[in-house]
């Protein structure tokens, strides 16, 4: 049973909701003129939702950290590009700190940044299609370019990826 942090709000009229903080507890928002009684029933019929939620939540989470996981979504993004040498190793790395991914095709491998395990699946999608593309084309070229821009939502990624970057620099530097 996670901690309840009880939130009266004077501008709350008759809304009530719950949240999960990152810290484990749970955030019940209520008008500020609520009874004890009262907040006990929606602790009573929001608390299970809330835990029910968050179990998804972390099976999901679970299911995206593999490196399986990470092999079916290839599958899926390769049915989309030209024939190429299929990768034989798809894997989350922790020792990738300066770049998203990286694909070494001489040895068929992919590497991800587990930093990208908490991303929308979009933007992984991304990354896996972008080393994808070193499968058949080795540099940045304008060739690798238009293969890249096969990705449909490149564009949403690459917004996201460069938020990512700049929040983990200003992280660093808060250190």
């Amino acid at each position: 049973m996670p901690e309840i942090v009880v939130v009266r709000s004077s501008r709350r009229r008759k809304t009530v909701s719950a949240r999960m903080d990152d810290d484990g507890r749970a955030r019940l928002m209520v008008p500020a003129t609520s009874s004890p009684r009262e907040v006990q029933e929606y602790i009573q019929k929001l608390l299970p939702d809330l835990l029910k939620q968050r179990q998804r939540n972390k099976r999901q989470q679970d299911a995206r950290a593999s490196d399986e996981y990470l092999i079916a979504r290839a599958e899926a993004l390769m049915e989309r590009l030209p024939k190429m040498t299929r990768p034989t190793s798809i894997r989350w790395v922790t020792n990738q700190n300066t770049r998203w991914g990286s694909a070494t095709p001489s040895r068929g491998s992919i590497r991800l940044s587990h930093v990208l395990q908490g991303a929308p699946e979009y933007v992984i999608d991304f990354v896996l299609h972008h080393e994808l593309c070193h499968f058949i084309e080795l540099n940045h070229s304008a060739r690798f370019r238009a293969l890249e821009s096969l990705y449909s939502r490149k564009a949403e990624a690459e917004a996201y990826l460069a938020g990512l970057s700049a929040g983990l620099k200003f992280q660093k530097l808060k250190g």
